[in-house]
C-alpha cells in the first residue's frame, strides 16, 4: 500500500477536480431538479425498476474517497487521511441533504417520481449515510416499497402456453394479476426480489443488521418472478444473470446476482469477518432466526480464513409434532460455534424479537473432538441425501404435442437440506466443562470473545410468531411496520449512526 498510494490519490485528486462537473456534463442537476428516472452511467443493472443512476454514482464517489481514507488510517497518513475523510463526509453530507430534503423521511430522490428507483433507501442505511437521528424513520418507511407487474416477454409466452387450471393457480397464490385487461406476472418487493446487481446486498443485509431478518428470509424463499424459486421452476442449476427469464439475451450461469450467497453464510447462518478485522484475523458470529420454523429450521456455514475454518450451526429444539404450531410455539435454540487455534471471533448473542437480550447458556469442550472425522462422515451422509434426491421438487416443461408448458413434479439433488458436521453423532460423547450463563442486554445484544474451541449454546423460550402479512398479496408494502411506532432497537443504536474508520464492511 505504501508503494501504490499516490497512485491512489492521484486517482482521488482526479476525482475531486472533475466529478462534480461530470456529473452536470451528463444532465444530472445540481438540486436533482427534473429527476424522476435513470440518467447514463453507473446503476443498479438489471432491477426491475428504474436506476438511480445519481445515487449510485455519489454513493461509489464517497465510499472511494472512504477506502483512501481506511487506507491512510492504516499507513498512519494523517495529512491524506483528513483530506479524504473530509471528502466522503462531504458527499455523504450533500447525498443525505438531497434525499431527504423534501420531508417525507423515505430518503429517494425529491421528486415524488423518482421515489420508485433503485437502489432504495438500504444501501444508504447500510452504508451509514441516512443520519442517525433520522434512521428508524427511513428504515420504517422502506417496507412502504411495493411490487408490480411485469410485461417480460418469456413471461407473457409462458402465460400464453399454459393450462387454464394452472393459470388459476397462480391467479390464487398471487404470482398473477391483472396489468390493465391481461394478467401478467409480477415482481415482489418483500417476497421476492427487484434489485439489481447492487442493491441485492443491502437489500438482504440492511433487513438482517436492523432486525427484520424475517423479512429478508422471506425475500430469499418467496415464489414466482424475481425468486430463487423461479429459476430453479425452470431448470435452472446455476444463477441467472436476470430475474427474469431471457432466453435470447441474459445469461443464464453469470453471477450478477450472486451477493445473495454471502447474506446465507453471515446472515442466516451467522458467520463472516468482523467489520474492524483485517486480513480475516477476527470472525463475527452473529446467527439470526427465523420467525417461523415453517421458513427455516436450521442452517449451518464454515469461514475460511489464513487463520483456520471458523464453522457455526444452529438448529430449533422441541419443536412440536403439529406443523401447524410451527409459527407460535416457545423452542430452544441450540448453537455450535468452532474457532480453529489461532483464532480471534466475538459471538454476538441474538435477541428476542421484541428487542429484548436473551439468557444464553454456553459451555465448552474441554478438549476438540476428531472434527474431521465429523465432517467427513457428514459429508459422506449429504452426498447420500443428494444421491436420494431430496431437494427442489418440480419444474415446468413444454411439450411439443400439446404446445403447453406443463408441472412435473420430479425430485431433485439441488437444494438437498444437509445438517452441518457440528451436529453430527459422534461429537454426542464430547466431554463439555462447566455450563455459564450470558445474561443479554436490551440495546442491541451483546458480544462474547471467544478464544479457540468448541462451544454449544442453548437459547431458551425462543418464540416462534407468524409472519406479518403484506397488502395487496405478493407485490404489496407491508403496513403493520410502516405504520408500527416500534422498528427495534438496531436503528436506534447509536454505534452504528456514523462510519467507523476502521470498518471496512460498510464502507459503501
Amino acid at each position: 500500500l505504501n508503494e501504490t498510494m499516490r497512485h491512489h490519490m492521484e486517482w482521488m485528486r482526479f476525482l475531486l477536480k472533475n466529478f462534480d462537473d461530470g456529473m452536470k456534463k451528463k444532465g444530472y442537476d445540481e438540486e436533482l431538479k427534473g429527476y424522476v428516472k435513470e440518467g447514463s452511467g453507473l446503476g443498479d443493472w438489471l432491477t426491475f425498476r428504474g436506476r438511480d443512476t445519481w445515487l449510485t454514482h455519489q454513493s461509489f464517489y464517497m465510499a472511494a474517497a472512504r477506502c483512501i481514507a481506511y487506507i491512510s488510517a492504516k499507513l498512519g497518513q494523517s495529512n491524506e487521511l483528513s483530506e479524504m475523510d473530509d471528502l466522503a463526509k462531504s458527499v455523504e453530507g450533500r447525498i443525505a441533504r438531497i434525499y431527504l430534503k423534501n420531508g417525507k423521511d423515505y430518503f429517494t430522490p425529491p421528486e415524488a417520481a423518482g421515489g420508485n428507483l433503485s437502489p432504495g433507501p438500504e444501501m444508504s442505511l447500510f452504508s451509514r449515510v441516512v443520519p442517525g437521528e433520522k434512521r428508524c424513520t427511513v428504515l420504517r418507511n422502506y417496507f412502504r416499497r411495493e411490487g408490480h407487474t411485469w410485461p417480460g416477454s418469456d413471461e407473457k409466452n409462458f402465460l400464453n402456453s399454459i393450462d387454464d387450471d394452472y393459470l388459476k393457480e397462480m391467479i390464487t397464490t398471487g404470482e398473477v394479476s391483472k396489468r390493465g385487461k391481461d394478467w401478467s406476472m409480477g415482481w415482489s418487493q418483500w417476497q421476492g426480489f427487484n434489485e439489481g446487481i447492487l442493491a441485492v446486498k443491502y437489500s438482504l443485509k440492511t433487513l438482517s443488521d436492523n432486525g427484520f431478518h424475517n423479512v429478508a428470509l422471506n425475500k430469499a424463499s418467496g415464489f414466482g418472478c424475481g425468486s430463487f424459486e423461479y429459476m430453479l421452476s425452470h431448470n435452472a442449476t446455476t444463477m441467472w444473470e436476470s430475474w427474469w427469464r431471457s432466453e435470447d439475451l441474459y445469461s443464464h450461469n453469470h453471477p450478477m446476482l450472486g451477493a445473495s450467497a454471502e447474506w446465507m453464510v453471515s446472515s442466516v447462518a451467522g458467520v463472516g469477518l468482523h467489520p474492524k478485522t483485517t486480513g480475516g484475523s477476527t470472525v463475527l458470529f452473529w446467527p439470526r432466526f427465523p420467525n417461523s420454523a415453517n421458513v427455516l429450521e436450521f442452517a449451518g456455514a464454515t469461514q475460511g480464513t489464513r487463520r483456520g475454518d471458523f464453522s457455526i450451526a444452529w438448529k430449533f429444539e422441541d419443536l412440536p409434532d403439529n406443523r401447524d404450531l410451527y409459527a407460535s410455539a416457545s423452542v430452544t435454540v441450540h448453537i455450535r460455534l468452532f474457532v480453529p487455534p489461532d483464532g480471534k471471533s466475538v459471538l454476538r448473542i441474538p435477541e428476542y424479537s421484541n428487542g429484548e437480550g436473551v439468557d444464553a447458556s454456553m459451555k465448552y469442550a474441554t478438549s476438540v473432538p476428531n472434527l474431521d472425522e465429523a465432517l467427513m462422515l457428514s459429508s459422506e451422509e449429504c452426498l447420500s441425501r443428494r444421491d436420494a434426491k431430496m431437494g427442489f421438487s418440480y419444474n415446468f416443461e413444454f411439450s411439443n404435442k400439446t404446445r403447453l408448458f406443463s408441472k412435473v413434479e420430479r425430485k431433485k439433488a439441488i437444494g438437498t437440506p444437509c445438517h452441518s458436521f457440528l451436529f453430527h453423532s459422534t461429537l454426542d460423547d464430547t466431554t463439555w466443562g462447566e455450563t455459564k450463563t450470558v445474561t443479554g442486554i436490551s440495546t442491541n445484544g451483546i458480544e462474547v470473545p471467544l478464544v479457540a474451541g468448541l462451544y454449544d449454546i442453548l437459547v431458551s423460550n425462543w418464540q416462534l410468531r407468524p409472519e406479518v402479512a403484506t397488502s395487496n398479496g405478493r407485490i404489496g408494502s407491508i403496513p403493520d411496520y410502516f405504520k408500527s411506532e416500534d422498528v427495534g432497537p438496531y436503528c436506534a443504536d447509536s454505534d452504528t449512526f456514523d462510519w467507523n474508520i476502521e470498518d471496512a464492511s460498510h464502507l459503501i
